[in-house]
């Protein structure tokens, strides 16, 4: 049974915890005592997105989650931002919050920005666990021209409607078929916790310069790359490219789960991550 999101209640933004940059700040919560585990999400999403994973891992780890820039009381600099750039400030939240190294786990463009972590401050990755990922430039395996016609709806659409519609591009078959409010519901928890349209284009353009193939090979921590085996958006070609040119990568395929395999198949995905980072020495 696919659990729905449960919105939270409007936090006091007095009590808010942030980690200053320079000119704007990053909020974040932590979850939970242990080792830290840093997740990162993905285009226009935030935090609220990991309730299938948060309140599993932080029985083990000590949960770190933010906001990238631009996202929900996460300030921001000027356009145009590179994925490097949300890698830095990644960077900042470890080395605030965490104090020292941490697991990253990163969905979509988040995964994006957990390999540039991993190659610009690889003293802070103690592993990697790229999900719903590519590696950008040439190399990346592209969706087909209708799921993108689909995806193009959901950052460049100007009604409820057309994002609606543009979210099919994010879940299995399967899902949109057992369950069928899907859409409509994470059409209303995106709208309550809304992305800027300038931060989504933002976002966008920085996903479209990203390659990182090239220096896939000079990533040391011990990484899990992790796919769903349904994913329109990002196809499973990827991950392999992944777990192939990264040395000593594994790789993981989930059954029956689309770009939002996290929220899809959680136990399975909770399960994979969660023996992979016991393996890991810390």
């Amino acid at each position: 049974m696919l659990r729905q999101a449960a919105l939270l209640a409007p936090r006091d933004c007095n009590d808010m915890p942030f980690v200053e940059r320079d000119g704007y700040r990053l909020y974040y919560e932590t979850h939970g005592q242990g080792f830290p585990l840093v997740l990162i999400r993905g285009l226009g999403s935030n935090l609220e997105h990991w309730y299938e994973q948060v309140p599993v891992f932080s029985r083990d780890y000590r949960v770190i989650v933010f906001n990238n820039r631009g996202i929900g009381t996460s300030g921001a600099p000027a356009l145009p931002w590179s994925i490097r750039d949300m890698a830095e400030d990644a960077a900042a939240v470890i080395q605030a919050v965490a104090g020292a190294r941490a697991h990253v786990m990163g969905i979509s463009m988040g995964g994006m920005i957990a390999q540039e972590l991993a190659l610009g401050w690889p003293e802070l990755v103690a592993s990697l666990v790229p999900t719903a990922t590519h590696c950008g430039g040439a190399h990346k395996v592209l969706p087909t021209a209708e799921t993108m016609e689909l995806f193009d709806k959901l950052v460049y659409g100007k009604t409820f409607q057309e994002q609606l519609e543009g979210r099919k591009a994010l879940f299995s078959q399967t899902t949109l078929d057992e369950h069928p409010d899907i859409l409509e519901h994470y059409a209303q928890v995106a709208a309550a916790y809304a992305c800027p349209p300038e931060v989504m284009q933002g976002q966008w353009q920085a996903i479209a310069n990203f390659d990182t193939y090239e220096r896939l090979p000079n990533i040391t921590a011990p990484t899990l790359v992790l796919a769903g085996a349904d994913d329109r958006l990002v196809p499973q070609g990827n991950a392999e490219i992944l777990a192939q040119r990264i040395p000593g990568a594994q790789l993981a395929v989930i059954p029956q789960a689309g770009h939002q395999l996290v929220i899809e198949q959680p136990q399975a995905v909770n399960a994979a991550v969660l023996k992979f980072l016991a393996t890991v020495p810390a």
